[in-house]
């Protein structure tokens, strides 16, 4: 990006979060379907550690501020809810699905996740506050978990 951005070429980079509707939420279908596999929604220790959130309609908007209005070399983050945590998104699923939840050891994670127990464990929080100012971007889209009480289980 610098090398185009020295060229003249207003470039700029949009952080995409976990990006969700009532149909799709980032990585969060692959616990979906980890926990319809195992018949039991899952979260690391306190299950304290979060993802952050923007609805698809405020990331589209963001993307049309940038294009619009960026910086050249400016990053942006596309982040409604700064972190949500696992915990959270566990026991959504869980009353998706109709299956308990429960709190898992970290040497427990790989055998439960597989290949997404490296981002299952980890603190991601992020914020916008700069995104916000810089672009007089608002998000105003539903969170994460209303998406996840509104979604469909039939269908997802």
């Amino acid at each position: 990006m610098n090398e185009l951005t020295a060229r003249g070429v207003n470039t700029s980079v949009v952080r995409l979060a976990q990006i969700h509707d009532t149909r799709k939420q980032g990585l969060v279908p692959y616990v979906l379907a980890v926990t319809r596999e195992k018949r039991v929604s899952a979260y690391i220790g306190d299950g304290g550690n979060r993802w952050p959130a923007a609805h698809v309609s405020d990331v589209a908007r963001l993307y049309l501020l940038a294009f619009e209005k960026a910086e050249p070399g400016a990053i942006y983050h596309a982040v409604h809810e700064e972190g949500v945590s696992m915990k959270a998104i566990a026991e959504a699923l869980g009353r998706g699905l109709k299956v308990p939840v429960v709190s898992i050891d970290l040497g427990e994670a790989e055998a439960y996740f597989g290949w997404l127990a490296r981002f299952a464990q980890h603190d991601m929080p992020a914020s916008s506050a700069l995104t916000q100012q810089k672009l007089n971007w608002k998000p105003t889209g539903p969170g994460l978990i209303a998406d996840l009480d509104g979604m469909d289980y039939t269908q997802a």
